[in-house]
C-alpha cells in the first residue's frame, strides 16, 4: 500500500483517479452511466487481480466515493424522496463494484450495469 494513494495500492491511482471523475460527471449530469461503470468495474478487477480481498476492494471503492463526495446516507427531502439521488448512485456503485469482484470475467468493459 502506498500512503501517497490514501490506501489504495501501487498504481491503482489512475483507476481511482477515473472512477472519482466519473462519479463526479454522473453527479452533475454531464457524465454517462457507462462510463461510470466501466471506471469501477477497472479498478475493482484490477484490486481483485492485485490478489485484494473483497473487504479491501470495498474499502477502495467506498474511498473514492468520499472522495468524490459522496457519502452512505439517506438525505430525505420534506415529501420522503432521495435528494438528488446521491444515496442512491452511492449505493449502486457499491452494489455492483461487490458484482464486479465476484463475476469473475474479468473485463473491464462488460456488459453489466449500475442499477
Amino acid at each position: 500500500m502506498d500512503s501517497r494513494n490514501r490506501g489504495l495500492p501501487d498504481g491503482s491511482d489512475g483507476s481511482a483517479a477515473r472512477l472519482r471523475k466519473a462519479i463526479q460527471a454522473v453527479v452533475i449530469n454531464s457524465g454517462s452511466r457507462g462510463e461510470l461503470e466501466a471506471a469501477a468495474r477497472h479498478l475493482v478487477v484490477e484490486l481483485r487481480n492485485r490478489a485484494q480481498p473483497p473487504e479491501q476492494v470495498l474499502l477502495a471503492v467506498k474511498e473514492v466515493l468520499a472522495q468524490a463526495g459522496l457519502r452512505p446516507g439517506h438525505t430525505l427531502a420534506a415529501d420522503g424522496s432521495e435528494l438528488m439521488g446521491e444515496a442512491t448512485l452511492y449505493r449502486e456503485v457499491v452494489s455492483s463494484s461487490i458484482r464486479y469482484y465476484f463475476d469473475g470475467d474479468g473485463s473491464p468493459d462488460g456488459e453489466h450495469s449500475v442499477s
